[in-house]
């Protein structure tokens, strides 16, 4: 959490100064959508420390990180478990700023939620201080194909081959409220795909030519107007199949699969070649990282700017079909099974526990959706799954179930210097279990300690319960589809 909090804010310090984005999705993501399974991913994005899917089905998940509501859940608690983005349909691409989110539908409008489209709302009482507003409509951008976004500010590419700019910007004279601002990009026409990398845009031709051009107006602060754009200068005149960026960093994929480099700050006379890379069919940037996937089904990684550092392959990664960034450390790919997987060193990357961020793969949960005694139930919180478990907070599923939930506080302990420990007790049809919040945790049934191995973690800033043990202790039935994501809680009509 504090490597997140100082990324927040060491973004505010450099609005606009620099900005990244990824390589825009395939512009033909809309007519390929309807062909793959709801349950595979066709488009991913990943912020600094969230992440948000496009499914087949045209629905939208996402999870991780949500102080600025860049989940689209309604609210700002943190979510390790995915869920699922209400109020969008049909939706074929997804992309992402620091701490915002945004979606293409198949009908080329564009949704934003998050960071400067998510105000709080007032007024809710379950959520006094939480409440977030939910996606928004970009009314300025119609008819796009492709999206990208750079940490504050973002690109559309319009199906005409055409290009916008957006911007969100804050009123002079209330600063809490905000508006949307416009810029389209004269000269854009048969765009592939295009990209921001510090003042400049690259522009990919669908002849494999990079254009560049400069789109900010550092006199004025601002992005350029229309009629202040000046001629794309060529970059490189052919054999370009895929472009992506980080901060002032951008990176080639030439068609024969070797990566060329190029950093828009430096007096480089043509993007060089990056020496041991080869073979490669995809390339996506992450913080300061360079995601490849080769020809062979494998994924590798390179931390670009440390001069020590050599590409390597990603352990547990193959058979990898498509490969996507984020604006943090984290990568996410999906493999021959339709999986969506992700790695990097972020606590939230979607693997739905707070414990697997250690580099390795994790596959991406599905959403949860929750049933108890027949009726369906939601909840504000978050869940997580620790060692194979489901945990939830108390303001979850137990009042749908009739559990009654009490906090109490244990006799002095003297195996810990005579501290008391919060105890939490479940009541239900006579019979109690108590969990005491020691390390490790204390199990007691009917006030008989047991030999549980099980604890009370404190995440998302909600203390956590084992949800399994607790129904199965109390006589409760409980299951839990692991592909769908379906748990069902209790009596059944």
């Amino acid at each position: 959490m504090k490597v997140l909090n100082r990324r927040v804010a060491y973004m505010l310090v450099t609005i606009l100064l620099a900005v990244n984005c990824m390589a825009m999705d395939s512009v033909g993501a809309a007519e390929a959508v309807h062909g793959d399974s709801p349950h595979t991913p066709v488009s991913v994005a990943g912020g600094s420390g969230h992440g948000v899917a496009a499914w087949g089905d045209g629905s939208v998940t996402a999870w991780g990180y949500n102080k600025s509501g860049q989940v689209g859940d309604g609210t700002s608690i943190h979510q390790l478990v995915p869920k699922q983005v209400a109020g969008l349909t049909d939706i074929v691409q997804v992309a992402a700023g620091d701490n915002s989110s945004f979606a293409l539908d198949k009908n080329g409008d564009v949704w934003a939620w998050g960071d400067y489209y998510s105000p709080y709302i007032n007024g809710d009482p379950a959520l006094p201080h939480q409440k977030r507003g939910g996606p928004i409509k970009l009314e300025g951008l119609k008819d796009v194909a492709s999206l990208a976004f750079v940490r504050y500010s973002g690109v559309a590419l319009h199906k005409d081959g055409t290009a916008t700019i957006w911007h969100p910007a804050s009123n002079p004279d209330d600063p809490l409220k905000r508006s949307v601002k416009y810029f389209p990009v004269k000269g854009v026409k048969n765009a592939k795909s295009m990209i921001i990398a510090g003042h400049e845009a690259l522009i990919l031709g669908d002849d494999g030519s990079v254009g560049m051009l400069t789109v900010y107006n550092s006199f004025y602060d601002r992005f350029r107007l229309e009629s202040e754009f000046r001629e794309i200068k060529p970059l490189v005149t052919s054999s370009i199949a895929g472009i992506a960026a980080d901060w002032y960093d951008v990176f080639l994929l030439h068609e024969n699969g070797t990566v060329l480099r190029w950093n828009v700050n430096e007096k480089q006379q043509a993007p060089a070649a990056v020496k041991g890379l080869n073979d490669i069919q995809e390339i996506r940037t992450g913080s300061n990282r360079l995601f490849m996937l080769k020809n062979d089904g494998t994924v590798w990684q390179w931390k670009y700017n440390d001069p020590t550092a050599k590409p390597f392959r990603v352990k547990g990664l193959t058979g990898i079909t498509a490969l996507w960034g984020s604006k943090g450390y984290t990568g996410y790919a999906t493999n021959q099974d339709g999986k969506l997987l992700a790695w990097g060193e972020e606590t939230y990357q979607g693997s739905g526990s707070p414990n697997e961020n250690d580099g390795n793969p994790v596959m991406v949960q599905p959403p949860l959706s929750w049933t108890a005694n027949g009726q369906s139930v939601s909840f504000y919180g978050p869940s997580a799954i620790v060692k194979g478990k489901l945990y939830v907070p108390y303001t979850s599923v137990f009042e749908a179930l009739g559990i009654k939930v009490n906090r109490g506080q244990s006799n002095p302990d003297p195996k810990h210097g005579n501290h008391r420990f919060p105890v939490w007790s479940f009541s239900y049809g006579g019979n109690t279990v108590s969990i005491k919040s020691s390390d490790p945790a204390v199990v007691l049934v009917n006030g008989k300690v047991t030999r549980e191995d099980v604890s009370i973690p404190f995440l998302a800033n909600s203390s956590m319960f084992p949800l399994e043990l607790i129904t199965t202790k109390l006589g409760i039935p409980m299951s839990w589809n692991k592909i769908t994501g379906e748990v069902i809680l209790g009596k059944t009509p």
